[in-house]
């Protein structure tokens, strides 16, 4: 069974988190964790997980869906509470990066540190029943998330959509001489990239509905345009640097800002 656990602390984001992974509990199996993180014992935050789990189960009554607290700080308090989870599932403010992160949910910090996939879920997101989006890297960094796009996807009965943006690249220099593939050459091999992975999903999940689009341009503008038909947008990250925010790549860090959907950050 698939343990979620919710960061909650009663505030407008954090109870569309909580009622996103309501929703997903009631389609699959999964046990709910309602957690809140305090500075200190006497804070009255500490009160806001019973009222998530009255409102969670209103959604799936039939979802095992507990409440308990940790004091500390964010966001290693609700990192470590969430060790072992299938998936940490947090709130934000997709417009208020700044607002977000003083109210003490930091989502572009935790979703960088953490060890398993995060789900971000905007604060005006609402639910659908749209594909499952996972964009496609050149490199193995997106691999991660494919499995864990097309594993969502098959469970909850929705199709995935395979996404691959592509740009020209700068040309390489030989001598006097510059080479630069040609847009068709390049589409070519873009294509076939996106065709190896389908052929590999559609394998893995015979019964699964499995869409791909190839796009010219920015991956974090393709993704978000084809958003807006999607339920829940998955991406890779690749771990390349210590700095905060770098950590996750520009990509990670567009879409989480510009998604009207969940976001769900699956490390490399």
């Amino acid at each position: 069974m698939d343990t979620v656990v919710v960061g909650f602390d009663g505030t407008a984001p954090s109870v569309n988190a909580l009622e996103w992974a309501a929703h997903r509990a009631a389609k699959h199996i999964a046990q709910i964790r309602i957690v809140t993180v305090a500075v200190a014992a006497e804070d009255p935050l500490l009160d806001a997980g019973a009222g998530g789990v009255q409102q969670a189960q209103a959604i799936a009554p039939a979802v095992e869906i507990v409440a308990s607290h940790v004091i500390g700080k964010m966001p290693q308090a609700l990192l470590d509470a969430a060790a072992g989870a299938t998936l940490l599932v947090i709130g934000a403010h997709r417009q208020r990066p700044v607002r977000a992160a003083l109210a003490g949910w930091p989502p572009l910090r935790l979703a960088s540190r953490a060890e398993g996939p995060v789900v971000v879920v905007p604060e005006d997101w609402s639910d659908s029943a749209g594909p499952v989006l996972v964009g496609i890297d050149d490199d193995d960094s997106s691999a991660r998330a494919v499995q864990f796009a097309a594993g969502e996807a098959d469970r909850l009965g929705l199709p995935l959509l395979l996404l691959h943006a592509w740009q020209m690249p700068s040309p390489t220099t030989d001598g006097a001489f510059a080479y630069l593939a040609s847009p068709l050459e390049q589409k070519t091999v873009h294509r076939r990239i996106l065709d190896d992975l389908r052929s590999e999903v559609r394998a893995q999940h015979p019964e699964l509905i499995v869409e791909a689009a190839l796009v010219q341009g920015a991956p974090s503008g393709a993704l978000l345009s084809e958003a807006r038909r999607c339920s829940l947008m998955v991406i890779g990250t690749h771990r390349r640097s210590l700095l905060e925010g770098a950590l996750l790549g520009s990509v990670a860090q567009d879409t989480l800002r510009g998604s009207r959907i969940p976001v769900c950050v699956v490390p490399s």
